[in-house]
């Protein structure tokens, strides 16, 4: 995942990066009008649109769980080599029993996972049961049938972390996108232990909670994190077949990981977790934030949501160069009481330290929503939005979104896929929902690209000296300088930022 990094330290060199590359344009240049004209003229012809569209550079997705990201057909493939069993009744795949000391599956209840090699009925029946393909409501709401799926091929996916990588960022690299956020779960199953042995003595003692779990081994968390990750990325370099002669495109892919916490569990848990996701980020750069994740409208996410709040503010008060962003607001009318909607997004911004906020669909709820907007835009809180999954799991689409709502008040905006394999999308598809559904013009869409790195955690100043005019610092502003080089090799932010830019150029170049 280095490569793009690696390359551009060649081109730097004395002057070479200056002479190679022309300094991308922010004007309203004739290229990019008549680009935006063309995307315009295809606005209805969903084909074309899509041909365009899968082309368009779209610089990173900042809110993409890596489990959910996979395809099912993976999932089957992985179930069968590893000689998983399918439960008939649910559709989910099992370990196998030892009987003489060979693998098998029981005889009535379940099947051999490589039988749906065999049997398309078996394969149609695990895709759908592992995504949200021909899911209807009126069987099952989608909310359940969304979440109910993680379940249902988890057995298949925690031996594969690196493949899913692989897939992911080859999947990406075709679409024209070139840094990742990833979701993912790395203590290696360190924080729950503790917290199980470790006992809970009050919600105001979260100092003598956290200095326990460090006492009891926290650390090793950190350890485990990492070698998770050196294992994954070496595996996904071997299959994208990085250093080669014939690399994958989705070795250009920058890939960074958001640490997971799953909030549905007791506190002990929850704050273990959490507690283990500030140490990692700390210590390994390739981890740039933590991040809440299950169901808002659940029990315990709801019962104690301040609870996790004053967490979250507590750790972001011994280590604030740990980044956040939330998942809040990803609720509609109808999950819970109508008095709790619209309060988790003030909540995850004021306590929860928030700098983003992941799917934030009942913003519009909230007593004084138009002050909350023009804070989030006043402090440049971006907003993870995610088409196909607040449809699938919410219901909500078209002009029910608050899209519009966050666009006009100046908030910033990044589209996302959020779970791209269960929904059965990707990047492409979301972005022509933003067209088909919003009414949203080439111009914002260019906006939203390069949002996504703006906003991303990526270190380093950058490429803007003005995000809201797209102004140039004053080191780049004229030409690809030494300066200008300099600059860029200094700041990755600012790299990927550049590369965007370059994309862009030659993308309307061709239009």
């Amino acid at each position: 995942m280095k490569l793009a990094s690696l390359l551009l330290s060649v081109a730097i060199g004395a002057s070479a990066f200056a002479q190679n590359a022309k300094s991308p344009s922010v004007s309203k240049s004739t290229t990019e009008q008549r680009t935006a004209s063309y995307m315009q003229s295809v606005r209805n012809q969903p084909p074309a649109l899509r041909e365009f569209l899968y082309r368009m550079p779209k610089g990173g997705d900042l809110h993409n769980h890596l489990t959910g990201a996979v395809y099912a057909e993976s999932f089957i493939q992985w179930g069968a080599s590893g000689r998983l069993c399918v439960n008939i009744a649910t559709l989910t795949f099992v370990a196998p029993k030892q009987i003489a000391g060979e693998p098998a599956c029981e005889d009535k209840t379940q099947r051999p996972a490589a039988d749906a090699l065999r049997d398309p009925a078996l394969y149609a029946a695990l895709i759908d049961a592992f995504s949200m393909r021909n899911h209807s409501p009126a069987r099952k709401p989608g909310e359940y049938q969304f979440f109910d799926s993680f379940l249902k091929f988890d057995a298949a996916a925690k031996p594969h972390f690196g493949e899913m990588l692989a897939e992911v960022a080859h999947r990406a690299a075709l679409q024209n996108e070139h840094y990742l956020e990833l979701i993912y779960s790395l203590d290696g199953g360190v924080a729950w232990a503790l917290a199980d042995k470790t006992p809970w003595h009050s919600d105001a003692d979260l100092a003598g909670y956290r200095q326990r779990l460090l006492d009891a081994g926290l650390g090793e968390a950190t350890v485990k994190g990492r070698a998770m990750l050196d294992e994954a990325e070496a595996i996904s370099r071997q299959q994208l077949k990085c250093g080669t002669p014939t690399p994958d495109p989705g070795c250009d892919v920058q890939v960074r990981y958001i640490f997971q916490v799953l909030r549905a569990f007791n506190k002990e848990r929850v704050f273990a977790q959490t507690a283990a996701g500030f140490e990692l980020a700390k210590a390994d750069k390739r981890v740039v934030a933590i991040n809440f994740v299950q169901p808002e409208d659940w029990l315990v996410p709801m019962r104690d949501y301040d609870l996790h709040m004053r967490m979250i503010d507590y750790l972001h008060k011994e280590s604030p160069q740990v980044n956040i962003t939330l998942h809040a607001g990803e609720l509609t009318l109808g999950q819970v009481p109508p008095e709790e909607l619209g309060l988790h997004i003030p909540r995850a911004i004021d306590t929860g330290h928030a700098q983003r906020i992941g799917h934030g669909t009942d913003v519009m709820y909230y007593a004084d929503a138009d002050n909350l907007l023009k804070e989030m835009a006043k402090k440049r809180i971006a907003v993870e939005i995610s088409f196909s999954s607040s449809d699938g799991i919410l219901g909500i689409r078209g002009a029910q979104h608050p899209f519009r709502r966050y666009m006009q008040a100046g908030v910033p905006v990044v589209i996302a896929t959020d779970d791209e394999g269960v929904a059965r999308s990707d990047i492409t598809h979301e972005y022509q929902r933003a067209v088909e559904e919003q009414g949203v013009s080439y111009a914002e869409l260019k906006r939203i690209s390069r949002d996504s790195l703006e906003y991303s955690f990526l270190p380093g100043q950058s490429l803007w000296a003005d995000a809201l005019k797209f102004k140039f610092v004053s080191a780049c502003a004229k030409k690809a300088s030494a300066g200008c080089s300099e600059f860029l090799q200094a700041n990755e932010k600012a790299r990927e930022q550049w590369k965007l830019e370059q994309r862009f150029a030659e993308f309307e170049g061709k239009q």
